[in-house]
């Protein structure tokens, strides 16, 4: 038996360079960056009767958090709903 009995894959058959995941996840830590240096002006919120500064880029991040949450607890909602109509 030959060393070449044992390889994996055929020669010329790998991949090189990165891949996708990585270099997706590179160019959305870029665009990150580039919108919180962008955005880090000092804004006033004022909510209900709270009153404070922050950061726009974090008044941001916090309402797309809540938002996220928002769209979970409405999906888990809709699903436990659908599954009691159809176990009926």
């Amino acid at each position: 038996m030959s060393d070449s009995d044992f390889d994996d894959q055929p020669s010329g058959a790998g991949r090189n360079g990165p891949g996708l995941f990585l270099v997706l996840t590179i160019v959305v830590a870029i665009i990150t960056a580039v919108f919180v240096a962008q955005n880090r002006d000092q804004i006033e919120i004022k909510f209900l009767f709270f009153d404070f500064s922050s950061r726009i880029w974090t008044a941001i991040a916090i309402a797309i958090g809540l938002g996220i949450l928002l769209d979970r607890l409405v999906l888990g909602w809709w699903r436990r709903s659908r599954k009691r109509k159809n176990d009926d």
